[in-house]
This record gives C-alpha cells, structure tokens and sequence, in this order.
C-alpha cells in the first residue's frame, strides 16, 4: 500500500509548486510504489525557512526542561511505533529488518541521551577584572537550521540532527533524500505528533537536489538560515561548504569515506573475517562507514583471503525481510553507479566472493539467494585482491558491496590516499 507524500510548511500540506511527481519503490520489488510524492521548488525551500524564522523565537522561550520533555515524549512514541517503523525502512529502501530496527533504536537513544540536555544548557560566571563586575555567558540558540539528509541511514542520522537542534531551541527545515520520502514524512510525524511541537518549529521539504541548493541558496543570501547540516556525498558537500562559507557560516558536513582495516600477523582472523564481512558488505555495502580496503600482512595474506572468500560466498543474500547479510541496493541509480566501479577492476585484479559479479538475476544467479533476484536490484557481493595504491578501485568510495584487498610485507602500509566520492557525478541529496 503506498502512501501520498508532500512538503509540510508550518504545519499546512503544500502542493508540488513544480507539478512534477514521482514514486518511491520498493528497491527489493520495484514494481511496488511505496510513496507517491509531490515535489517543491526552491521557492518551496525559502517558504519553509521563512516559516522557521518566525516560529523560533515563541519556541526559544519555551524552557530548556520542557523542551526537554517534548523530546522525551517523541522517543517514547517513536519506541511505540518501532516495528512499523523499520518496515518502512525495509520497504523503501531495502534494509535488512533487523538493522531497520537497531536504526529505529538509535531515534530512541538519541532522544534518551539528549532530553536530560534541557537541564544542563549551563552557561558560566567568570570574574572579571572590574571591581564589582562579573561576566556570564548564556547558552542560546542558533535560530534557523537547515538540514538536508541522505537516504542510506533515513531515519537514525536525521535524528542526529533534528533532536539536538529542536531541544537547544532551534526551528528546523529538514529535507530528505526524494528515494527516502516515506520514511522522512513518517519520521516527521512522529517527531510532531510526540514532541506537540507549534507549527513551522519542524518544516518537512520534498525537492530534488538542485532545487534544494537554489533554495539553500535564496535563504542564506535572504538571513533566513543560520546553520546548516549535510550529510551525502563529498561533491556536493564542497558546493555546500563553499556556499555557507561565503556567508560566513560553517557547515556540518558528514560526506563520503574510504575505510580501511588493517589485519596484523596476530589478529585472529575468524574474527577479522566476521568484521570485514559486515563492515564490507552490511547494507550492500552503501554506508559512508563501509569497509573500503583490507590492508593484510604478507604472512596471513592467503590464510585470511580464503576464510573471507569462503564466507562471502556462503552468505545469505536477498530479501531483506530474511534473514540476510544484505538486500537491495537503494535506488537504480545507486546500481547503475555501482557498475561503473566494477569497471574498474583490471586484469592484475583477482575476484572472489561470489560466483560472478554484477546484477544478481535468474541468468546470472546467486547460489542461496533469499527470494525472487529478478524482483529488485541485488549485486553480487564483491572482493577485489592484489589492488595497488594507484589504482582507481583503492582510491576512490565505492557505494556498494565490494571490498578490495591488499597485502604488504610490513603493516605501515600507506592508506588510500583520498577519500574523495567516486560518485561525484551523481550527487547524492
């Protein structure tokens, strides 16, 4: 069953002012549509903020230990709404329901870790060297922030952000991934629903990236925002530091990686295999956290590469309703993306971990696949060995299930030397 899903300005429902619409599918079962969504503009955007700008100062003056317990009544209602909660998240964007669930958990931790914070905002007295003068310092909030999230963690790291904000006073316009727009809006209503926050303190925009930074845009040159918050790719992160930067404000930016783990002569390597597998390839490798290269010692080389050969390939894909390492990718254009790194693997290259490589389908099979492959967007889980420290592979993010390998005689080995995204031709809101 899917769901309509629309920007939401000071509490009211707003039209598409673009007109355009698009679905949001199921990435396990493409042919399901999950959310049937409604994009704004960048006038969409200035009107959320403008609607933030003037709800913040009556929220502001609420106090901090109340505040306090408006974050405390969204975690419990988040907590009541768990299990329907992380379905979403595994209908929308594929996520095995077990990791859906600790996602939903961290929403809840979260608002457990800062709702005692309403009482500790403390400020300082400090003795000035004027008789009979004292300096204190007040903890006050910023205003206006913006923050734009993506669609890989779509619930937990928007949490990270909006509960803090909202708790120190700030009114907040949040935009989603548009391949995450379910879980945004159900993430959003709780988040009102639970916290019985006044109109326009939460504003929920639905745009494309595009229209997201014109609107970003407008609002900074307007003094409609005073901070911003990104997390996606490392190429639109740049654009977005540049742009706060001009106007005198520093972004929080949380972009892309290029993990490595580091395997020494006395690691014991069922547990080094047990790691790199969920850190390689736990939600199909599309994390900023995920596993990029494995820097083995000569002497455990062979030993280790065969033990995580063997349980790659002996690990459950498919349905992300089983019980599976991992699903889908997220979206088709993550997959499509996803092929383009899988040219880069060259001849000196050796590949384990499946029994081919690519788009898992009933023609090019998966042993032990979890469901119907031809439904949705499942890769084959990929090890790339014998990499080299100038190979595009080692030094650039690859978004999805592959994990290269290296080995060097001593374990100073240099660690990849950028962590620039690969994917910086398809910026990732």
């Amino acid at each position: 069953m899917s769901r309509n899903v629309t920007s939401v300005i000071a509490g009211t429902p707003v039209g598409g002012a673009t007109g355009v619409r698009i679905t949001s599918t199921n990435p396990a079962r493409t042919s399901e549509i999950v959310a049937d969504v409604s994009l704004g503009d960048a006038s969409t955007f200035v009107a959320a903020t403008q609607a933030a700008r003037q709800a913040q100062p009556a929220w502001a003056d609420v106090p901090a230990p109340v505040r306090g317990r408006a974050i405390a009544h969204i975690g419990r209602v988040v907590e009541a709404n768990a299990e329907s909660l992380a379905r979403l998240v595994t209908r929308e964007i594929g996520k095995p329901y077990a990791e859906a669930l600790g996602e939903v958990r961290e929403i809840v931790d979260t608002c457990d870790f800062f709702l005692g914070e309403g009482r500790r905002l403390y400020g300082q007295t400090v003795p000035s060297e004027m008789p009979d003068k004292q300096l204190f310092t007040f903890r006050c909030p910023v205003g206006v922030v913006s923050v734009i999230t993506a669609g890989n963690f779509p619930v937990a790291v928007p949490s990270w952000y909006l509960i803090p904000a909202l708790l120190c006073g700030n009114a907040v316009v949040w935009k989603p991934a548009d391949y995450s727009t379910a879980c945004g809006a159900a993430l959003f209503d709780l988040l009102v629903r639970g916290g019985g926050l006044p109109d326009g303190v939460l504003n929920l925009v639905l745009a494309d990236g595009e229209a997201t930074f014109a609107g970003l845009e407008r609002a900074l040159e307007e003094g409609l925002v005073d901070k911003v918050g990104f997390t996606g790719s490392s190429a639109v992160g740049s654009r977005i530091g540049e742009l706060t930067g001009r106007h005198l404000q520093s972004a929080c930016l949380e972009l892309g990686g290029k993990n490595p783990m580091v395997v020494t002569p006395s690691a014991e390597l069922d547990l080094a295999v047990e790691a790199a597998l969920f850190s390689g390839f736990g939600t199909a490798g599309q994390r900023c956290t995920s596993l990029g290269t494995v820097i083995v010692h000569q002497s455990v080389h062979d030993d280790f590469i065969a033990r995580f050969d063997k349980a790659t390939r002996q690990a459950t894909i498919g349905d992300p309703f089983s019980d599976v390492v991992f699903g889908p990718m997220l979206d088709e254009k993550f997959a499509q993306r996803f092929e383009d790194f899988l040219g880069w693997i060259q001849p000196h290259h050796s590949v384990l971990g499946s029994t081919t490589t690519g788009r898992i389908t009933a023609a090019n099979p998966r042993e032990g696949f979890a469901g119907d492959p031809d439904a949705g967007i499942f890769y084959h889980p990929t090890i790339v060995d014998g990499v080299r420290e100038d190979d595009a592979i080692f030094v650039n993010e690859t978004f999805g299930p592959l994990a290269t390998d290296c080995h060097r005689r001593s374990t100073r080995a240099s660690l990849p030397r950028s962590s620039r995204s690969a994917g910086a031709s398809r910026p990732a809101w």
